[in-house]
């Protein structure tokens, strides 16, 4: 609470301030309506000197952009314009920034420019205020009000019981507790640090208390007088807004005088009165500000906010309590065949949209303002994304995972109680999800369509590649969908919903930005990977869903699925790479490069056995034999019923085994045959060619690289790869999907943790392993193709 509190004294301080910088910003721009130039105090002072403005091509190009990054604008029209002044006027028509911006403590002589922009300001910071709510965070729900069930069932009215309900969010937001600070700054400013102090008590306490008070009426007003289709999009609105300015008041400080810029030219010489700002700081009719003044306009106004709000309220709830809901009435249609297909779960999100306004403001308006402040944190992408089509399709790469990430848990949470229905439906609440992430995922790929059909028309010579982004974001989109469903929970009796678990949430964001990043980069392998990643980790999260599932409404009875499940050979196979990178990378440290090859070796080889011993102890612990890793059982019920250990029966030869591993070495000749020839296929491509030659110069670099990678990759990357990658992945994923879909993705898995060049004979090794693996029995055979594969790609290069 304290750390929040801090967080909102500087966000109505950085509010204030941007009133100030406006306020800068319009007197700034009324001087250069004259005809004059604002320049910085130290370049004016070197033009007033005796002789007469003398400068340089360079400081005039320094000048002209230290102006546009304070006020905005062209750096070359700027600098062309001071060129001119200077040529025709000397210093005659250049005025230094103190002397142009007084800020405001003169604004009583100031244009209207000035007044204009300080008031919206002002405007804005108090529309905050009033949209805040109970809360900092953006609430989809249609808030509760027990206070209700006080006035049916106790004899006081309406206005006193309402007042008491307005003090509530006074008492849990922060942000109403830091609002005194605003005006504290801009009387401290205009009239010292005395009059700001007590501006903080005198004007910032009522105004806070009517804001208060306005935006529950509001709320009141909307709950019981809207109908039920629109009152949840009237309050979903007004959360948005109070969210969407309280961040934009962080940034309002280095826009405002650019904002100013823009502003300036459509207002022009306008002569419309806007006395807001003045009323609030108390100007007088000579131009000075007054404390007095200004605490008797805000306490009126405050008081007159106050009592309108309680009349209101009043209003609302006798006028609602006698039966105004007339309007929530349906009119009575002839039947007629759906319009949207007849799958019923799609057809229930459709007429959600149609029926409740409020799925709008769910599902579109909060994810792309969430989407759209990431956006903005990333502008230095946006500023090339004119330049580049890679960096306009990445920007919309970025904004479609966001907002996929953001609309799944707020659109599951607006589900409410209303998620008791699917348990009733013959389809239950899997199918529900998976319709929901098709829509979510459908959504999202209609907006960033939107901006890759832009980028083809900017771009017009690489509609091909966008083509291509377009297909993978197709792909990409479908699973973070997948995985933003995995992340739902329910709603309290009290109308709460339960916190999402960090672990699923940290879950859901593996490879989240890796699609996009690639994208911009133009790493088109790292782009996959992402791909790859995201529909791996979707499997995996929804494998845990699907056994919390029936214990959603029964936390404290919920169990985790039976190991090893597709999370665990993920986390096996992640802590493996980044401990052997992790190790080699400290051997490195120590040694330096003549013993890199003898660090990836030592590194990778324990790892991998310590891993291995880890995972099997793990599993141990949980009920899980190695019998059941390295064989697979149902292709193999003999292992079950033979009284041995795990390793007699493992080891335990016939001839239907030594077929099988006899199968694996010729597998292992084949496919590795196949990689040679598919090798010198992809060395014609003269890119791909100076790569791998430039790969190779690199290893003979490196003493002893070629008997590093040998022994690693012959004495102990089969073994390990095929117990992770075959005992535990494959197994899991294809409990998980089943069928040639479980082949390929395991293979595309392994895939990736190899050179991308070597990504297509890599695959075809993991998919033939996993065949085999299922077919067989045994995990020996997919060992041996896997080590024949590595000696023949090892021996012939």
């Amino acid at each position: 609470m304290v750390l929040a509190l801090l967080i909102m004294v500087l966000l109505h301080g950085a509010a204030a301030y941007a009133v100030i910088s406006a306020v800068e910003a319009g007197q700034r721009a009324g001087i250069e309506a004259l005809g004059k130039l604002v320049v910085g105090d130290r370049f004016y002072t070197d033009a007033m000197s005796e002789g007469g403005p003398r400068f340089s091509d360079s400081e005039l190009r320094e000048e002209a952009r230290r102006i546009a990054d304070h006020d905005g604008g062209d750096e070359r029209v700027i600098g062309n314009r001071l060129r001119d002044i200077i040529a025709s006027s000397g210093n005659r028509r250049l005025v230094s920034r103190d002397e142009a911006e007084p800020g405001l403590a003169a604004l009583g002589r100031s244009g209207t420019l000035a007044t204009i922009l300080g008031s919206f300001l002002l405007i804005w910071w108090f529309a905050m205020l009033v949209c805040q709510g109970e809360g900092l965070e953006l609430d989809l729900q249609r808030r509760r009000h027990p206070i209700w069930e006080w006035l049916l069932s106790h004899p006081i009215g309406a206005g006193a019981m309402f007042f008491a309900e307005m003090l509530s969010p006074i008492a849990a937001n922060p942000t109403y507790w830091a609002a005194p600070v605003f005006p504290g700054i801009l009387y401290g400013v205009a009239e010292g640090p005395e009059a700001g102090l007590a501006a903080a008590f005198l004007i910032g306490v009522p105004l806070s208390f009517a804001a208060a008070c306005v935006g529950k009426a509001l709320e009141i007003g909307a709950m019981l007088r809207l109908p039920t289709r629109s009152r949840g999009a009237a309050i979903g609105v007004m959360s948005w807004f109070g969210y969407a300015s309280l961040i934009s008041m962080f940034f309002a400080l280095s826009l405002a005088p650019h904002i100013a810029t823009v502003v300036g030219g459509w207002v022009g010489d306008t002569k419309m009165p806007w006395p807001i700002l003045r009323l609030f700081l108390g100007i007088g009719a000579d131009g000075s500000v007054s404390l007095l003044r200004g605490t008797l306009t805000c306490g009126l106004v405050s008081s007159v906010l106050v009592a309108a709000s309680l009349m209101f309220s009043a209003h609302s709830i006798r006028r609602g309590l006698s039966g105004a809901f007339a309007a929530d009435a349906l009119p009575i249609r002839a039947a007629g065949p759906a319009r949207f297909g007849r799958e019923p779960l799609f057809r229930k999100e459709y007429l959600w949209f149609v029926r409740d306004r409020s799925a709008i403001v769910q599902t579109i308006l909060i994810p792309i303002t969430v989407a759209g402040f990431q956006l903005f944190n990333l502008r230095a992408l946006l500023l090339h994304a004119g330049d580049s089509w890679n960096y306009l399709a990445g920007a919309a790469i970025f904004f479609g995972t966001y907002f996929l990430w953001v609309l799944g848990p707020k659109s599951l949470t607006s589900e409410g109680a209303a998620l008791w229905i699917t348990m009733t439906w013959p389809r239950g609440l899997e199918s529900m999800l998976k319709a929901k992430a098709w829509l979510w995922s459908m959504i999202a790929s209609g907006l960033v369509a939107i901006v890759l059909l832009f980028a083809c028309w900017l771009f017009p010579h690489a509609w091909w590649q966008i083509g291509l982004v377009g297909i993978g974001w197709f792909l990409f989109a479908r699973t973070m969908a997948d995985k933003a469903v995995t992340l739902v929970t329910i709603v309290s009796e009290s109308g709460e919903a339960q916190k999402i678990p960090l672990g699923r949430r940290w879950a859901a964001q593996l490879g989240m930005l890796t699609f996009a990043i690639g994208i911009v980069s133009q790493q088109w392998h790292l782009a996959i990977v992402g791909i790859v990643y995201s529909w791996i980790t979707a499997a995996a999260m929804w494998e845990h869903l699907r056994a919390r599932l029936p214990y959603l409404y029964d936390p404290w009875s919920e169990r985790l699925p039976p190991p090893p499940t597709l999370m665990h050979a993920m986390v096996a196979i992640s802590i493996l790479v980044e401990c052997t990178s992790v190790l080699t990378g400290v051997m490195f440290g120590f040694g330096g490069k003549n013993i890199l090859a003898v660090a990836q070796g030592v590194s990778y080889a324990v790892c991998a056995v310590g891993v291995s011993i880890g995972v099997a102890q793990f599993l141990s612990d949980r009920g899980v034999r190695q019998a059941d890793i390295w064989c697979w059982n149902e292709a193999a019920p003999e292992a079950r019923i033979e009284n041995r250990s795990w390793l007699q029966r493992y080891v335990a030869g016939n001839r239907r085994e030594l077929s099988w591993l006899a199968v694996g070495i010729l597998g292992g000749l084949l496919i590795g045959l196949i990689a040679h020839l598919y090798l010198d296929a992809i060395a014609l491509i003269p890119s791909v060619e100076h790569a791998m030659r430039a790969s190779r110069l690199q290893m003979q670099s490196i003493p002893g690289i070629a008997t590093a990678y040998a022994v690693l990759a012959i004495g102990f990357a089969p073994f390990a790869e095929e117990y992770l990658f075959r005992g535990l992945l494959f197994r899991t994923l294809d409990r998980e999907w089943g069928g040639w879909r479980a082949v390929a993705g395991a293979a595309a898995f392994f895939g990736i943790y190899h050179p991308p060049t070597s990504w297509l004979p890599v695959a075809l090794v993991g998919a033939a392993n996993c065949l085999l693996f299922k077919r067989s029995g045994k995990l020996a055979p997919a060992i041996l193709l896997h080590m024949t594969y590595n000696i023949v790609v090892i021996l012939w290069t």
